[in-house]
C-alpha cells in the first residue's frame, strides 16, 4: 500500500467530495475497483483498470441523500446522471456511484430512490463492512477510508451470487488470496499464528490456504451477529475449490 500512488483526477475528485461529505456529517469509503487497487497496491494491484469509483455514503434518509447530491453538483464539478439517482459525473470524465447505506435502508434491505426516476437498489455488506474499513494515507497530505480486503471479498461474493455472468468478482477473490499472506504477513505472524500450523509447509498453495482461512476468519468477524453471515456459509458451499472451502472452515472456527 505505500507504493500506491492514486490517480491524480481521483484525488482531486475525492478531496473536492470530502469538503461536502463533512458539512453533512456523512461517513463514506471507497469500495469497487479503487479500494480493491488501493489496498493490493502497485506492485500486487490488478491489472484491471477503471475509469469510475464507487462510494460508499452512510445515508440517514432519502432527503439527505438529495441535499448531499446536489452540494455536490452546486460545486460545479459534478453533473447528474439524467435517469440514475446514485450516478454522478466528475467534470465530464469520470463516473461516480454514490452508494447509500445505514439508516435510510428499508427493513429488507431495500433503498428506494424517487429522484430523478424511481431507483431501487439493495446494499448487503456494506454496513457490515463498515467498522472495519482501513484508513490508508494515499499521498502527504490525504488519507481515505477504504473497505478492507475481507470486505471486498464479502461484497464481491454478494455481487457474484446476484449476477454469477461476474466472473471478474471470482477472479478478483482469487487475485487477492494468492498476493494476501505478502500484504499482511506480520499481521497474520502476529495474531493468527495457529492457522500456520493447520496445513503442511510443502504443501503447493501453503500461503493461499493460510490467507483463505484468515479472510474467512476475518469475514466471520464481520458479520458477527448479522443474518447475512449465513448466506455467504451458503456462497462458499456452492464452490468446492480448495481455497473456498478453507474460507468457508475459517467462517465456522
Amino acid at each position: 500500500m505505500d507504493n500506491f500512488i492514486l490517480h491524480p483526477s481521483f484525488t482531486a475528485l475525492l478531496k473536492g467530495m470530502e469538503p461536502i461529505f463533512e458539512k453533512f456529517g456523512i461517513d463514506y469509503y471507497l469500495v469497487g475497483a479503487v479500494a480493491r487497487d488501493i489496498q493490493l497496491g502497485t506492485d500486487a494491484g490488478s491489472t484491471r483498470k477503471t475509469n469510475d469509483i464507487d462510494i460508499a455514503i452512510l445515508i440517514n434518509e432519502e432527503e439527505q441523500f438529495y441535499a448531499l447530491k446536489d452540494a455536490l453538483i452546486e460545486t460545479g464539478n459534478f453533473e447528474a446522471h439524467p435517469t440514475e439517482a446514485i450516478k454522478i459525473f466528475y467534470k465530464g470524465a469520470i463516473e461516480v456511484d454514490l452508494l447509500p447505506f445505514g439508516e435510510i435502508e428499508l427493513p429488507n434491505r431495500e433503498i428506494r430512490l424517487s429522484k430523478p426516476t424511481p431507483f431501487v437498489i439493495n446494499m448487503p455488506g456494506f454496513k457490515e463492512a463498515f467498522p472495519y474499513v482501513s484508513k490508508i494515507q494515499v499521498s502527504e497530505d490525504f488519507t481515505l477510508n477504504v473497505c478492507s480486503l475481507e470486505g471486498i471479498i464479502l461484497l464481491k461474493l454478494i455481487s457474484n451470487d446476484d449476477k454469477p455472468g461476474r466472473s471478474k468478482d471470482i477472479a478478483d477473490i482469487e487475485h487477492i488470496i494468492q498476493v494476501y499472506f505478502e500484504l499482511n504477513d506480520t499481521d497474520i505472524y502476529m495474531d493468527y499464528g495457529d492457522v500456520m500450523d493447520l496445513y503442511e509447509t510443502q504443501e503447493r498453495n501453503y500461503m493461499a490456504l493460510i490467507s483463505a482461512r484468515v479472510l474467512g476468519r476475518k469475514m466471520r468477524d464481520v458479520l458477527y451477529n448479522s443474518p447475512l453471515k449465513e448466506r455467504i456459509v451458503r456462497i462458499l458451499g456452492k464452490r468446492p475449490t480448495a481455497l473456498w472451502q478453507v474460507m468457508l472452515d475459517g467462517m465456522n472456527d
